[in-house]
């Protein structure tokens, strides 16, 4: 009788160590198509500062992501290109979820059902591909997933201060995601009749934040000059082209249905059919809501992204995506989740293999600004630095607003890109242009970059 109850214990125990052997196997794949491209104007930055540093010159822009440029400097030193690094880096922090999220899900030892929901969480399309880019969003995403398994131990009165340190770690890797820090109030109030236990986390929550902020602040020069680069980055952030609710020329109603879009079209589907099609399948069963400290949490989250960011980067729905996935596949059985799984795994590894395969718009015509003789003047929006990259000969002139445009002299040879024309007219400012250059890219990766342009103009 021992023997025979020992059988499937045994097939379980083997079932389960064959399936981390795949998920290994899967994520050296992602390892292997992470981008080489400085795909965006923030990766440009972030690539800088792997080699140098520099909070004031934007190496990289505010509050400065210490967490993340330390780690991939790190692995640059190892002999890594500074975008691979940051890459891989990236991939290995969202691969990193599935731990905490198993321990989340579990009932028993070994229960490979939890551990496939885990993977399927960090295996979904759109987290995957813009993880395995030079951006801090895999990273921060893979601390979330940390975050959120600490504060189900402090909820029971387990490592009660790892949740604020935590949160520090999170805000020193992405600070747009401070709306998370909504569900510290709930573990605040569960000891609100202990003042020692109330003070104690509310002092370590500061000196979470003390412990990033600081060593940043004294890198330009002490906490007056941080204070005072913050300003101006949160008044541009806010200005005219910052992209906010603020200065959007759409509607809340606009800005909302555009919110939806990249949550469900580019986050479960990556702007494809199947992908969104295979959230059908997590829909066959009755969903369980979340508690209400990660639905309060996850609508104060939401509210941010509709409000306060630039909604035209599918990015900035990233940790909606994650806690909508977290909502779907924690209470499904293996005949539901091993098919989204599987789809989302054909359709994550296919968009990997494309992105770290395909020149982005931006860089094939940054390789095309090169050809432009040594008198041309090339005036951009936030392309700027992926041109200075490639070396051109000709000037390099960014403008971030209509008055800078304006105020910048004209040489014979003036050319722009389209982004910043297409700016400068919506700022009603009438340039006759004619098209000299077009290029395109997949929309799935860098929606608002998938199409580049460049521009001829002369002034009299």
């Amino acid at each position: 009788m021992t023997v025979q109850s020992g059988h499937p214990q045994r097939r379980g125990r083997s079932l389960f160590f064959i399936v981390c052997l795949l998920m290994l196997g899967f994520i050296g794949i992602r390892l292997a198509f992470v981008s080489p491209y400085v795909a965006s104007y923030d990766i440009a930055n972030f690539t800088l500062a792997v080699g140098q540093y520099d909070l004031a010159n934007l190496q990289p822009h505010f509050p400065g992501y210490p967490f993340f440029i330390l780690l991939a400097t790190g692995l640059a030193r190892l002999g890594l290109d500074p975008v691979r690094a940051l890459g891989m880096l990236s991939t290995l922090g969202l691969a990193s979820g599935v731990i905490p999220l198993y321990l989340v899900f579990k009932r028993y030892s070994f229960d490979t059902v939890r551990l496939l929901g885990a993977f399927t969480v960090v295996s979904t399309a759109s987290l995957v591909t813009l993880a395995a880019t030079g951006m801090s969003d895999g990273l921060a995403l893979g601390v979330l997933c940390w975050f959120m398994w600490s504060v189900e131990q402090a909820r029971y009165n387990r490592f009660r201060l790892l949740p604020y340190l935590l949160f520090g770690l999170l805000m020193a890797t992405r600070l747009s995601y401070a709306p998370f820090g909504i569900i510290l109030l709930f573990l605040l109030w569960q000891v609100r009749r202990d003042p020692w236990q109330w003070v104690s986390e509310i002092a370590v929550l500061l000196l979470a934040q003390l412990a990033w902020l600081l060593p940043v602040a004294f890198s330009v020069g002490g906490p007056a000059s941080f204070a005072q680069l913050s300003l101006s980055f949160v008044s541009g952030h806010f200005s005219v082209w910052g992209g906010t609710a603020q200065t959007d020329d759409a509607s809340l109603l606009e800005r909302l249905g555009l919110t939806l879009k990249q949550i469900f079209w580019h986050g479960f589907g990556l702007a494809t059919w199947l992908g969104l099609a295979s959230v059908l399948f997590l829909c066959a069963q009755r969903i369980r809501p979340l508690p209400l400290w990660w639905s309060v949490t996850g609508t104060g989250y939401f509210l941010w992204v509709w409000f306060a960011q630039n909604i035209d980067k599918p990015r900035h729905t990233l940790p909606l995506i994650l806690l909508l996935v977290i909502l779907l596949v924690r209470r499904l059985s293996v005949r539901w989740l091993v098919p989204f799984l599987c789809l989302q795994l054909i359709i994550g590894s296919m968009a990997l293999y494309r992105q770290a395969h395909t020149e982005p718009a931006t860089l094939q015509l940054a390789e095309a600004v090169t050809d432009l003789p040594a008198s041309a003047t090339v005036f951009t929006d936030e392309e700027d630095r992926q041109f200075l990259m490639k070396r051109p000969a000709a000037t390099i002139v960014p403008i971030g607003s209509v008055s800078k445009w304006r105020a910048e002299p004209k040489s014979r040879e003036v050319y722009l890109t389209g982004r910043l024309l297409d700016r400068l007219q919506a700022a009603n400012v009438s340039i006759e242009a004619t098209e000299v250059f077009r290029f395109t890219s997949d929309p799935r990766f860098e929606p608002e970059d998938a199409e580049a342009r460049l521009y001829k103009t002369s002034f009299n």
